[in-house]
């Protein structure tokens, strides 16, 4: 299903943008977000980070399209990383994780200043499509926009099976950081 929003997305922009009838073009993107997962284990601190996160940004629509693959991630520690990988993430089966969301305050394109936004869309993981309201930061440089936002995920709610007892807290949450700078789409 995640898929099929993803694809779907991504062909009703192409439409848009190549068509002759459409308004300015004001899509960015990015093929290189960075993305890290920060897990409080009970056997310490482990952080997991990909840099090939892809996104589209169309600020017409204040719509946002984020994917990556979850076998881009890696692992400090690599025995954790296989197990998350195969056993817990289920790669073969589920290799990608979406969001799909509109951006819900009005943005001052002109401005320097860090502009708080909230986004409302839907998490697509493990199988599993979830409402999810995420923070973000956008900041505009020149032709570029850089977007970071942090927020947490609960395992348990994309029926990721991780046993709560491997978790510090007894808590199956995971901290999600992202860092993505957008450029001007080419139409």
């Amino acid at each position: 299903m995640q898929l099929l929003f993803f694809w779907l997305f991504n062909l009703l922009n192409i439409f848009w943008v190549n068509s002759e009838n459409s308004p300015t073009v004001n899509a960015y993107s990015s093929k290189n977000g960075k993305v890290s997962l920060f897990f409080d284990l009970t056997v310490g601190q482990m952080t997991a980070n990909t840099n090939q996160a892809q996104s589209t940004l169309d600020i017409s629509r204040d719509a946002v399209l984020f994917n990556m693959k979850v076998s881009s991630f890696k692992f400090s520690n690599p025995i954790l990383e296989q197990q998350f990988k195969q056993v817990y993430m289920e790669v073969d089966k589920y290799p990608e994780t979406t969001f799909i969301g509109k951006i819900k305050q009005k943005i001052d394109f002109k401005s320097k200043a860090p502009q708080k936004v909230m986004v409302e869309g839907t998490l697509g993981m493990h199988g599993v499509t979830q409402p999810r309201t995420i923070p973000a930061t956008m900041t505009f440089e020149a032709d570029k926009i850089r977007v970071v936002s942090e927020f947490m995920v609960k395992a348990s709610d994309h029926k990721i099976e991780i046993p709560p007892v491997f978790f510090s807290n007894g808590k199956d949450e995971i901290k999600v950081s992202l860092d993505v700078t957008y450029s001007k789409s080419t139409k």
